[in-house]
């Protein structure tokens, strides 16, 4: 039976669904895209046809032009809270981690965690990322087919994470669980027992990075969190926040580039002359990374709020007002990109795309995420490299991150 809080909050969530389904019935673009639509970039060019920066029904202003994006990111009148300290996220594992914070605290954050994730750092882990992704492909049955996602793209990422934070392995299963019970906090809660689950999922990766964090101390290695541990400039971070900053890298560590792999992947077998290109040359595979962020992105939506009245594009966005880049449109857009909507290896150079954000917010793992990546797709390549789609994908429903939920192949 139901306590009257669960009820209440089962209520809640049904109220919040039914008002975004009215919404997007009525036209309202923003919401349809918060309902997690199959493909949407079709709404994308919709949406553009009015303008790059657009208001939405629920108050929200949404981006769809990439150098608009990338200015509102780089600008500082510009935050990732509210004036008054609010985040929408509403989960601890993240309330506390420089992922939430604008500066001065994002600055210190950032600062510390910065020479964990220098290139030295980084470049180290090839031949773990190399041996993680044999290993996995060596276990798969090649006689039938198989969900890439599943033994594949969802778990080179935890591998890789678990060796960097240098969890147990006893404990690595318990870790695989719980990231995947915190990837909710991107998908979107719909229900009661989704909502417990990412309670349970904060609270356990809690607990479980508390105890790691007590063995480093006591125990230092060479992994990620004994590097946390280390000062700079005198600076530590605190034990509650080098917690919330674990928590939160190991969400950002594995959701991009489980999709990153998983909708590369399927753009280069849609685009089979693409395959073929690297398939005759691997040392294509950094250009396959950033076509596929480009293309099909993991991350379609980065928020931020007007720390001062702000003219985008012609309109006049209020203090502490929303504004959301839609990075897919973003990165789609003909002001930016020739042939946008075509993937292509030998895109002559040009913009970046905004796949890992932009200004003090870029992501820090992202030469992590782009050299996971790149192995991962060479090897791939090494020992299928006649892959094939063997029946329809499923996607995620959600509204923040674009991703496969099951990719059937063939080798």
């Amino acid at each position: 039976m139901t306590t009257s809080t669960d009820s209440e909050l089962e209520a809640q969530l049904r109220t919040a669904r039914a008002g975004l389904t009215s919404l997007g019935a009525l036209g309202d673009r923003i919401a349809a895209l918060m309902l997690g639509p199959e493909d949407p970039y079709p709404v994308y060019a919709q949406m553009r046809a009015r303008g790059p920066v657009q208001k939405s029904r629920i108050g929200i202003y949404a981006v769809l032009g990439r150098d608009i994006a990338d200015s509102v990111l780089r600008d500082r009148r510009f935050g990732r809270r509210t004036l008054g300290g609010y985040w929408p996220q509403g989960t601890s594992t993240f309330d506390n981690s420089f992922l939430a914070m604008d500066p001065p605290e994002h600055t210190r954050l950032r600062k510390l965690a910065m020479p964990a994730f220098s290139p030295k750092t980084i470049g180290a882990l090839r031949p773990d990322i190399e041996r993680a992704c044999r290993e996995l492909l060596d276990a798969v049955d090649s006689s039938k087919p198989f969900d890439l996602m599943e033994k594949y793209a969802k778990r080179v990422p935890c591998a890789v994470i678990a060796t960097l934070f240098g969890i147990p392995e006893s404990r690595q299963a318990e870790f695989d669980e719980l990231a995947a019970g915190l990837s909710l906090v991107l998908d979107g809660v719909v229900s009661l027992a989704e909502a417990k689950r990412l309670q349970d999922a904060v609270d356990g990766m809690t607990a479980l990075f508390t105890e790691l964090l007590a063995l480093r101390v006591a125990e230092p290695g060479p992994d990620l969190v004994s590097r946390l541990l280390q000062s700079v400039d005198g600076d530590k971070l605190t034990a509650a926040e080098l917690v919330a900053m674990c928590g939160m890298l190991s969400l950002a560590g594995t959701e991009t580039t489980v999709n990153l792999i998983g909708n590369g992947t399927l753009a280069l077998l849609e685009h089979p002359g693409q395959w073929d290109l690297l398939r005759a040359d691997p040392d294509l595979a950094p250009k396959a990374v950033e076509e596929a962020l480009r293309y099909d992105t993991s991350v379609l939506m980065q928020a931020r709020f007007a720390h001062e009245e702000v003219e985008l594009a012609g309109k006049r966005i209020p203090v502490d007002s929303q504004v959301t880049i839609l990075t897919g449109a973003c990165n789609r857009d003909p002001d930016a990109f020739d042939r946008p909507d075509v993937f292509d290896l030998q895109r002559p150079s040009g913009p970046d795309h905004i796949s890992f954000s932009s200004g003090i917010h870029y992501c820090l793992g992202a030469p992590l995420a782009r050299l996971e990546g790149d192995v991962a797709f060479r090897v791939l390549l090494e020992r299928f490299p006649n892959l094939q789609r063997a029946g329809e994908v499923t996607r995620r429903a959600s509204p923040f991150i674009r991703g496969l939920h099951a990719f059937p192949v063939t080798g």
